[in-house]
């Protein structure tokens, strides 16, 4: 699940005079029946915080009165006096300290409204980028929006510059300009009086804003006469007229006020900050200037300039939301109206309408004539469709050929089922293959992915009920299927996903259906609906049409998920970022009964043409693509022994999970002063932990090699291991490998890491012997010379660990090297003696790099990275020794990386 701040500090303690109520404090009034502050703690506490501290200030009683009737255990931090955003920050960080002193903390004002999925992408950025401090920008819409956010050349943080500051250095700039153009004494007091009040028409305001200008304000308004230009020139120095900052390199630069006005990002004030750096930007606060008050969002300009020498010491980033309602905020009763306006419309159902007539959304006559040309081959260079296609496939004609004949195909059936008027969508998900990071997606590792040009095609029509019809060209293995989404809705449990996915009825249902394609397909669905639960989803027919072995550990079905939520976003015009749609496939693929990552669909979502994408989870974000080695190719080749989906195969990968799970919790209980850094396996490591590699190995000597459940009983408490072991029927052997489970995750998270930079490196040699090693960890047993099998020994004895232990403290270059722990392959087990065959004579052919499995296991496929001209030796070579023993057809294809997942022609 997404990671989420424990910790917000919401800003509650000003007086909000312009709300004009003397008896109702600002936060306290209501947005659709619910105050304002409690609507924005039920937000936080959905997204995942969960200790607010309310900074409470002027009605105190009140503000407190209110949250207290809506939730128990809220802490508040007491403002005695309003000395700005700033100083109530302080407040709250003071609480906070004596709670945890490492921890992020989410700051914001007590009367915003934001929208949940904004928070969670908020959340995502600030832990994918390690950021000391994230906040919300959008663009900038009015003259009075409060904070003008700069930004450099690169796009990198420069500071941010509130309004009034803005306002009162364009006014002191004008003053200086004309005191010193003024050589005839002819300046008025009226005049200079109306620059200085255009911005500030409030007297109290304007004296606090130009008390930094001299005996300016009190000449003009005490004395009653106008200063000489003289005492102008004298009382407005330059650096009253301007602002100071500095650039990448560290250099001073000043701007205008007129330059930082120009600034297109307004801040929304709502920051995600570590405690080390609010400390360190609370502490350099000052009260110098327009408004005499400590601003919170100065910590933007501290934090952004602080540098240590040339370099950034700080990570600051601004994260744009461009819909104006999706962060709101209110000072006055008319703004409040606003939002009110807005949650209603959201609770009103939605007009069921069609996507707009389009390049992606017309009659499937007009698809299939487009297709025709360019069968036929009308393919003119500033044809949209053609060149489309050209950039999600790539150059090669037969390919290009290939999936023009396939669009016919599912056009034709679609134009049989639904007609030829019938407007449709076209949605798209190629299937995958994971080069390094198997199994260790949901354990925090990172995975390195590369699309295959295998893919699910859909045409899609929207329908104006809520029922969805499935066709598929392959009728006698995919019948055809209807259910509606209402209907199914109604015999769920609805209380949160984790729940619902959990609960006995759909056990039941994963049980009867057996992994029938319609449950995929309901699962992309059903977790959209969930995500959206204010807007009922629209109905679709469904024609489907797939090239991708099933069963075959190429994410069939994962793309199938995809592609469904693809055609549902669009169809329903839901608003989503690209990483909450690769975490809702992965999450919705649990309601077929597995509990995995969202590794399988963040490559079929953000594949690239050619390129290897590096893929990082918890927090999810792309670290990264590298081009495919040009001189290498990548087989896959079919074992033709079908991955099962049955329950007994769901069992076998949960329970490896559960093995992960409770291996991760032993260590944290056996050493508790660690325990903190760990939050996923892959936490379990020498930089965050600050170990060397032999400690790590000690750490994996307390855990024992196997164990029962009885036995796992006695090393944690029920309320720990229970959920652990709910996922799955006990193991046949009734053991859990822990060791040798944990060691191949530690041991994948370190080849998943450093994977990319071996091919940046060109050492693609050294990335084979890794996909060989990480096959390792998969085997069930290995062949000798003569193609017998022999079992394969896990290698997690105390022995061994002792070995690599002796082997790194030795200081002999060899052993060290052959002890770091992305050599070690553990034992995860999850390959079979056919694909184990496989990549034993792949590895024995001339020219190959490295074999591996290719999927979750238990059957499927495997995959080989070879050299381009050995790639003909290695197909005879694997039909000779593999398939025609077998009687079985060769099904062995060179893959090319094609594009991700979308909807054909969307953006035209």
């Amino acid at each position: 699940m997404r990671r989420a701040p424990k910790f917000c500090i919401i800003l509650a303690g000003g007086k909000g005079t312009r709300m004009r109520s003397a008896d109702r404090h600002k936060v306290c009034f209501p947005i659709d029946g619910r105050p304002a502050i409690v609507r924005a703690i039920d937000i936080y506490r959905q997204c995942g915080i969960v200790q607010p501290v309310v900074v409470v200030g002027a009605m105190a009683g009140q503000v407190a009165e209110t949250v207290g009737r809506a939730y128990e255990g809220i802490i508040f931090a007491y403002q005695a006096r309003q000395l700005g955003t700033g100083h109530a920050a302080r407040q709250g960080a003071r609480v906070l300290e004596s709670l945890s002193s490492q921890e992020e903390v989410l700051i914001v004002a007590g009367d915003r409204v934001v929208e949940p999925l904004v928070l969670e992408h908020f959340f995502n950025v600030f832990y994918s980028q390690n950021c000391d401090l994230a906040f919300l920008v959008g663009p900038k819409r009015r003259r009075s929006d409060p904070g003008r956010v700069l930004l450099y050349p690169d796009g990198s943080v420069l500071g941010n510059v509130e309004v009034c500051d803005v306002w009162q250095r364009q006014a002191l700039a004008r003053l200086r300009e004309l005191a010193a153009a003024d050589h005839n004494h002819t300046l008025s007091r009226r005049q200079i009086l109306d620059i200085l009040r255009a911005d500030f028409p409030d007297e109290r305001k304007a004296a606090l804003a130009y008390s930094a200008a001299g005996e300016l304000w009190p000449t003009l308004n005490i004395e009653k006469r106008a200063p000489t230009p003289a005492e102008i020139l004298t009382w407005i120095p330059p650096e009253l007229t301007r602002f100071d900052f500095v650039d990448t390199a560290g250099r001073p630069l000043p701007l205008t006020p007129t330059q930082v006005d120009d600034a297109r990002l307004a801040n929304f004030s709502v920051y995600l900050i570590k405690s080390a750096a609010l400390r360190y930007a609370l502490a350099r606060l000052t009260t110098d200037n327009a408004q005499g008050e400590e601003y919170l969002s100065d910590i933007i300009t501290i934090l952004a300039q602080a540098r240590d020498g040339e370099k950034r010491r700080f990570r600051v980033q601004a994260v744009r939301v461009d819909n104006p309602n999706y962060v709101m905020a209110f000072n006055d009763p008319a703004e409040l109206l606003e939002i009110e306006a807005y949650v209603q419309s959201k609770k009103r159902p939605r007009a069921v309408q069609e996507p707009a007539p389009g390049p992606a959304f017309r009659p499937i006559a007009e698809w299939l004539s487009a297709f025709r040309r360019l069968q036929n081959g009308e393919r003119p260079p500033d044809d949209a469709l053609w060149a489309e296609l050209l950039t999600i496939y790539g150059p090669t004609e037969s390919l290009l050929n290939n999936r023009i004949q396939a669009y016919l195909d599912t056009l034709t059936r679609a134009a049989q089922e639904l007609g030829a008027d019938t407007p449709v969508l076209l949605a798209r998900a190629p299937g995958r293959v994971n080069l390094m990071g198997r199994h260790v997606d949901h354990q925090g590792g990172h995975c390195n992915l590369m699309t295959i040009d295998r893919e699910v095609l859909i045409a899609v029509h929207p329908r104006s009920d809520d029922r969805v019809r499935l066709y598929n060209l392959d009728a006698e293995t995919f019948a055809p299927r209807e259910f509606d989404i209402g209907e199914m809705l109604a015999d769920l449990p609805w209380d949160d996903w984790l729940s619902l996915v959990n609960s006995e009825r759909v056990h039941q249902i994963v049980l009867a259906t057996g992994g029938d394609w319609s449950q995929y397909i309901k699962a992309a669905i059903l977790r959209l609906q969930k995500k959206f639960p204010s807007f009922k989803l629209r109905g679709l027919d469904m024609i489907v049409n797939g090239n991708i072995p099933t069963a075959a550990g190429l994410s069939s079905s994962s793309a199938l998920v995809v592609a469904t939520a693809e055609a549902t976003v669009l169809a329903n015009q839901l608003d989503i970022y690209p990483s909450q749609f690769v975490d809702l496939c992965g999450e919705g693929e649990w309601f077929v009964g597995t509990r995995g990552g969202s590794g399988d669909h963040a490559a079929i979502k953000l594949g690239q043409k050619e390129q290897v994408v590096k893929i990082a989870f918890f927090d999810f974000a792309i670290e990264g693509q590298e081009p495919f080695p040009h001189d290498y190719r990548l087989i896959i080749c079919d074992s033709q022994v079908k991955a099962p989906k049955s329950a007994a195969a769901r069992d076998t990968f949960n329970h490896r999970v559960a093995c992960y799970r409770i291996g991760l919790a032993l260590i944290k209980a056996r050493y508790p002063q660690y325990a903190p850094l760990l939050h996923h396996l892959r936490d379990v490591n020498t930089r965050t932990l600050g170990l060397p590699l032999a400690w790590i190995y000690k750490l994996l000597l307390r855990l024992p090699e196997q164990a029962t459940r009885a036995e796992l009983e006695t090393l944690l408490p029920p309320e720990q291991l229970s959920p652990l072991l709910a996922t799955h029927a006990p193991p046949d052997d009734g053991l859990y490998p822990l060791r040798g489970v944990v060691l191949y995750g530690l041991a994948e998270c370190e080849r998943s890491r450093i994977a990319t930079a071996l091919l940046a490196s060109g050492r693609v040699s050294e990335f084979g012997q890794l996909m060989t090693i990480s096959h390792d960890g998969d085997r069930v047993c290995a062949y000798d010379e003569s193609w017998q099998p022999r079992p394969y020994p896990a290698q997690v004895s105390n022995d061994y660990v002792l070995d690599l232990i002796d082997d790194l403290e030795s200081g002999e270059p060899e052993r060290v090297l052959r002890a770091q722990i992305q050599y070690q392959p553990g034992s995860y087990r999850c390959s079979t003696p056919e694909i184990d065959l496989m990549v034993d004579i792949a590895l024995r052919s001339a020219g190959v790099a490295g074999a591996q499995l290719a999927g979750a296991g238990l059957g499927g496929c495997m995959m080989v990275l070879a050299q381009k001209e050995a790639v003909d030796q290695l197909m005879t070579r694997m039909a000779k020794l593999y398939y025609r023993p077998r009687r079985l057809t060769p099904t062995m294809s060179v893959s090319i990386p094609i594009a991700g997942s979308g909807v054909l022609l969307k953006d035209k």
